[in-house]
């Protein structure tokens, strides 16, 4: 057999898979054709004539172009499958997960509901989960009204933040028992898929501005309601961007060695803790409200006054803020 007539055996089946995934030209085809890694292979990794690492997506800034592939996590892989070829995405799964209701297209398509994505854990030697994105449901702008003012930030490059989110949450779950607790909060798992989000900044950008976008858009989410309190991250990505510049981040080329870091100067909230912060956000931004109560949660002021200021302060200018703070505080200065 000729050697062409080989290279055509061996890469035919590969490339069929690919072209029913995605609907790039010739040369996005040919980049891609290595990407996605037979089920069969999966479930037989020693038949496997690559290693899982080698064949997975490359770990770049642009993950979010491509509809179906693998990126790492830790020993493991995640399946990234863009909404509008979930079915065939699948289908790269192992069979074992494959007959998982969990798995099921259907049953992902009702969960996902109009989130813009969300991540599915997998019980696999190989698979950590799977991210399904749906970019058409990124917002391109976050709000929150303070008193008569609607104030608007826009957002830029949404669908890769999400996504780098996304992927957050299964690598603290691969941490667990480990540099992590074996237990934890919803609210933990948030803060801390934000702060896996903001060291890939680092590592990709030569500066933090989408990092303090991420910062200024948890704070407008929780302004404009109080039950977005479970994903308010930015007390936690005050304390890393207070004291890491990026160069000093970038220093830290693992993820596990960044958040053995950060982790231990991460405030440890009880659900008390959390009731009160609700409590005083609802009294402050909630709707109905009007009259002020500046002593109201007096000793949780200080701590809301320091997160939300430095996004009041890009909004209203600083003066502003000053005052709007006197007037709903009494811990204010």
């Amino acid at each position: 057999m000729l050697m062409t007539d080989i290279i055509k055996a061996v890469l035919k089946p590969v490339l069929k898979r690919v072209l029913v995934l995605l609907s790039y030209g010739v040369a996005s085809a040919a980049l891609l054709a290595a990407q996605p890694i037979d089920s069969q292979i999966i479930d037989n990794p020693a038949s496997a004539p690559l290693s899982l690492a080698a064949q997975a997506a490359p770990d770049a800034a642009h993950d979010d172009i491509r509809q179906a592939y693998f990126t790492p996590i830790a020993s493991k892989q995640a399946l990234v499958c863009h909404l509008s070829a979930l079915t065939q995405c699948i289908g790269l799964l192992p069979q074992s997960l494959q007959q998982q209701l969990a798995f099921s297209a259907s049953h992902i398509r009702r969960a996902l509901g109009r989130k813009s994505a969300m991540v599915l854990v997998a019980e696999h030697d190989i698979i950590a989960g799977v991210i399904i994105v749906n970019p058409a449901q990124d917002r391109d702008e976050q709000s929150g009204s303070i008193g008569l003012t609607t104030y608007r930030l826009a957002l830029v490059k949404q669908a890769q933040l999400t996504l780098w989110h996304e992927i957050g949450h299964l690598y603290n779950i691969s941490l667990q028992d480990s540099i992590l607790p074996s237990s934890l909060s919803q609210y933990q798992h948030e803060w801390l898929a934000d702060l896996y989000l903001l060291w890939r900044i680092a590592q990709h950008y030569q500066q933090l501005d989408l990092a303090w976008q991420q910062f200024h858009r948890r704070n407008l989410a929780l302004i404009n309601d109080s039950g977005n309190l479970s994903h308010w991250s930015s007390p936690q990505l005050q304390i890393v961007l207070s004291r890491f510049d990026v160069q000093q981040l970038q220093h830290f080329t693992r993820y596990d060695d960044f958040l053995t870091a950060v982790y231990p100067l991460m405030p440890t909230w009880s659900r008390r803790d959390m009731g009160e912060f609700s409590s005083l956000i609802q009294r402050t931004f909630g709707a109905g409200v009007v009259q002020s109560l500046p002593r109201y949660m007096f000793w949780r002021q200080p701590k809301l006054i320091e997160v939300l200021s430095p996004t009041l302060e890009q909004l209203m200018g600083k003066a502003e803020t000053q005052h709007w703070f006197k007037n709903q505080f009494s811990s204010a200065k």
